[in-house]
């Protein structure tokens, strides 16, 4: 019996030291959150994702990645704006480090 409370205090040990050696996997870079919103707009010309801003008109469509930029990093997420020259529209995206699009808005008010 002690030697598998052992065996399984030892298992436990290795596997919470491998999680935690990789603790840092997934954090994405702000030129991958740029590409993440610029894909998401190209979605959102088709449908409704859920968001604030509801489905986009086709004018989003023709959006250059140049149009995209960082507008502020936070602890655990970047704000990337996206502006569409055509008529003057801006959007904000609320990018967790992970790479999930958490919100999407007219304001940068996160």
């Amino acid at each position: 019996m002690n030697k598998l409370i052992s065996i399984v205090a030892l298992c436990g040990a290795l596997l919470t030291s491998n999680v935690q050696a990789h603790g840092d996997h997934g954090v994405i870079s702000g030129q991958k959150a740029v590409s993440i919103a610029a894909t998401h707009i190209q979605k959102m010309t088709f449908k409704d994702a859920g968001f604030e801003v509801g489905k986009l008109d086709e004018s989003w469509k023709n959006i250059d990645k140049s149009q995209l930029s960082i507008a502020s990093v936070e602890d655990n997420f970047y704000v990337v704006s996206a502006s569409n020259a055509s008529n003057e529209d801006k959007l904000y995206f609320q990018i967790a480090k992970n790479g999930q699009v958490i919100a999407v808005k007219n304001k940068n008010n996160f």
